[in-house]
């Protein structure tokens, strides 16, 4: 993964858009499940990936509520020196109070006690468990047939609004969340590349293939 930049942002608005009230449930619908998801480190310190990270009826409910809700623009971008192709249709919010609702309820699956020991799951509580939250800038991306987003890494991006102690932290990881998946379509994988390995072969690559409320941590 290549160095991440840090870029200032201005300070987010409140949101229009309003989630299903379910969305706000989250933390203790998760609290009474016996079976929590669990998280799994593909690459030491740089890929994690949890499965069932939503259940598919949830995935459904917010697939039609954003469908029925948001309007996403098809927002075509040709590579350049300092952003890749993409093809995509997308929409950005910016909502605290949804980020720190999807932050207690990843922060619950990253951080919980399995009830034995496990060095992969103390290595992922270690890298977490003094992070603040996430950014409130969530993107909601659809990619149809022939849409596309190129090589590309993520900048590190300092949010402001958390909290007193910390008016302004830096972002250090990116969470994806796939609402789609299986048998549904195919194609659509994520590819990560080695760092700096542009021209990685397959066999040098992870790809996550897109299952029903699958989420990407790198």
């Amino acid at each position: 993964m290549a160095p991440k930049k840090s870029k200032a942002t201005t300070k987010p608005k409140e949101a229009l858009y309003k989630f299903p009230e379910s969305y706000y449930n989250l933390p203790k619908l998760l609290a009474k499940l016996f079976f929590k998801p669990g998280p799994e480190s593909i690459i030491s310190d740089q890929i994690i990936t949890i499965d069932n990270f939503f259940s598919s009826e949830f995935c459904n409910e917010l697939i039609k509520s954003f469908v029925g809700s948001l309007t996403l623009e098809t927002t075509p971008l040709i590579k350049s020196k300092d952003y890749a192709a993409r093809f995509n249709d997308r929409i950005s919010l910016n909502d605290i109070e949804a980020s720190k609702v999807l932050w207690t309820y990843l922060k619950d699956i990253l951080l919980q006690d399995p009830g034995y020991q496990d060095e992969e799951l103390d290595e992922i509580k270690s890298i977490f468990q003094d992070a603040h939250g996430l950014n409130p800038q969530l993107r909601i991306y659809r990619y149809r047939k022939g849409h596309h987003f190129g090589k590309h890494y993520d900048d590190s991006v300092v949010c402001e609004g958390f909290n007193k102690d910390t008016p302004k932290v830096t972002t250090k990881w990116t969470l994806l969340i796939y609402l789609t998946g299986d048998d549904e379509f195919k194609d659509g994988d994520t590819i990560f590349y080695p760092e700096f390995e542009r021209n990685a072969k397959p066999g040098q690559t992870f790809n996550s293939d897109p299952n029903w409320a699958k989420s990407s941590i790198s």
